[in-house]
């Protein structure tokens, strides 16, 4: 009687352990959720994130004027679109985010701003969830979840997800994309198409660069259905057409003056009008001119090595297949994929490398680490995830290496945690500690927000005076200040007359106050400098390392 209630509790327990196996990725969703909803207010203010809103504003008189809507009240002191330096920049979630200050009726700079960031990482949230969705088309519950939980937990992607409005939703749309090719080649019908050319048009129209994603839809509809030199199917490929170019002239104001604006706002994006410089292991580049290998580099440095170590197996055991498939290609047989699963694994060894190429080929302006390419980060955690797929099927360990993927992933989440708010700093150990003031760091400017509020702390002045010793506009963070506190700072270019320093270690050569100083000093000794001749009071530090300063003057 005892063994077979004991073989009892063992099956109930086994059901309810399949059973919350099965449902883990409902948790998982529901736990980001509500840690989104919890950390957005978190962050600061990014350095362009004034231009992004700028973009938006602008874009909304444009609309106002051109279709005479006078009902409604245009935004006063932005420039008119015609003559608008950015006008070229894709607007549609900018203008977005506009619409939805003025549903809200937003008033002050703070609400604003973090209904920015808020809406920001809610379409980060939608983009993991197709994420998810395209991982699930391929692969089981509990590796679809593993990659989703890889693909949402790279440090400077989780962070910037709160607040880059420009490169993450890029991604986000990238991945929606992403889902919609894979279900049009699953079933080549209308309704897909339809929601293949809406996701392509709308990621267009944020960045240019999206143009990539048609090109390869048509290279694999081609080679899909060419059937003895004869197109099938080809009315779709007619609609797609259609489709793609009136989505993607509706919503880019750029295009309606001339839809040959798009060749031209190509031609702009890959040699981008920034003038500044990169600090980039321990020298000085002009973003125009970067070694050729510094985005690959860069994402070397920057993504945890366990998932360059998925990617590489991923990459190894693919690329083999489809070269073993290319040399025993038959008349019969005319592509080099066996089933949608190479097909979709070939299409993002595309995007990855070919992105890549570009940019060394075309020497495109690249800066402030990858973020201009987070977009290839779905298909580089697609790829880890098929090889985390072949680890699970050649080995026998199967549950070791889960365990291994286990803990080193909740390593990782507790590195996140511990540098809160300040992810977007992450190097792995392929560059020591001792290294890391080889590369810039806080470029973004994200963390003066917590300076100014410590500051504040700190005086018991009614107005401090600030002197910026670093190329960061902290001017800008006042806006997610409530009124009493702003009225605290007063910023001043005059060092003798300051209470204070202020830096975030971020140097540029050519607009730096002092330039004098860099040459006496090396820009990775300048902090020693400082602790030299002015009193360090606060200390911002992320992998160990100060990221954001205050030093007393007086």
């Amino acid at each position: 009687m005892f063994k077979k209630r004991d073989s009892f509790n063992q099956l109930f327990i086994h059901n309810k352990f399949v059973t919350l196996i099965d449902n883990a990725h409902y948790f998982f969703f529901i736990l980001l959720f509500f840690i989104q909803l919890n950390i957005f207010q978190d962050f600061g203010f990014p350095n362009d994130e004034e231009i992004s809103r700028n973009n938006g504003l602008i874009a909304y008189n444009y609309i106002l004027d051109i279709f005479n809507l006078h009902f409604l009240t245009p935004y006063s002191g932005v420039p008119e679109f015609e003559n608008y330096y950015d006008k070229d920049y894709g607007v549609i979630f900018e203008l977005l985010l506009v619409i939805i200050e003025k549903i809200f009726s937003l008033s002050s700079y703070k609400e604003i701003y973090l209904t920015r960031h808020l809406f920001v990482s809610l379409f980060f949230f939608i983009g993991s969830i197709y994420f998810y969705l395209t991982l699930r088309k391929f692969f089981s519950k509990e590796i679809s979840l593993l990659g989703t939980i890889l693909f949402v937990t790279h440090p400077r992607i989780f962070a910037q997800s709160f607040y880059n409005s420009k490169d993450i939703i890029f991604l986000v749309f990238f991945c929606i994309s992403n889902y919609y090719f894979i279900n049009f080649f699953s079933k080549q019908n209308i309704r897909n198409i339809f929601f293949l050319s809406l996701s392509i048009a709308i990621t267009i129209s944020i960045r240019p660069m999206g143009i990539l994603l048609p090109i390869l839809f048509i290279f694999f509809f081609i080679l899909t259905n060419l059937d003895k030199y004869k197109l099938k199917n080809f009315s779709l490929i007619i609609i797609f057409f259609f489709l793609t170019f009136f989505f993607t002239f509706l919503f880019w104001p750029y295009l309606w003056d001339n839809p040959a604006n798009l060749i031209n706002s190509l031609q702009t994006m890959s040699k981008f009008r920034f003038l500044g410089e990169v600090f980039f292991n321990g020298e000085y580049y002009i973003a125009k001119y970067m070694p050729w290998y510094y985005i690959p580099a860069n994402i070397l440095i920057t993504t945890p090595l366990f998932v360059v170590v998925l990617f590489l197996i991923g990459s190894i055991v693919i690329s083999k297949k489809l070269l073993l498939n290319l040399l025993s290609l038959e008349s019969e047989k005319e592509n080099i994929w066996n089933n949608n699963l190479e097909l979709f694994l070939f299409y993002s060894l595309i995007i990855i490398f070919s992105t890549i190429i570009l940019i060394i080929e075309l020497s495109a302006t690249v800066y402030t680490g990858w973020r201009q390419v987070y977009y290839i980060y779905p298909s580089i955690i697609f790829i880890s995830v098929y090889g985390i797929k072949v680890l699970f099927e050649k080995l026998k360990f199967k549950k070791f290496v889960n365990f291994l993927l286990i803990i080193l992933i909740c390593s990782n989440s507790v590195w996140i945690i511990k540098n809160h708010p300040y992810q977007y700093t992450y190097f792995n150990s392929l560059i020591p500690k001792d290294n890391l003031r080889n590369f810039e760091l806080d470029y973004y400017g994200v963390s003066n927000l917590d300076t100014l509020k410590k500051l504040i702390k700190i005086s018991n002045q009614n107005v401090s005076k600030i002197y910026i010793f670093s190329v960061t506009p902290y001017h800008l963070s006042l806006n997610l200040l409530n009124d009493n506190d702003r009225k605290r700072i007063l910023f001043t270019n005059n060092k003798n007359q300051a209470d204070y320093l202020v830096t975030n270690h971020f140097y540029q050569k050519h607009y730096f106050k002092d330039k004098n100083l860099f040459k006496k000093i090396h820009p990775i000794d300048i902090e020693k400098f400082l602790k030299v001749n002015y009193e360090l009071v606060n200390d911002i530090k992320a992998n160990g390392v100060s990221i954001n300063s205050i030093y007393k003057i007086k």
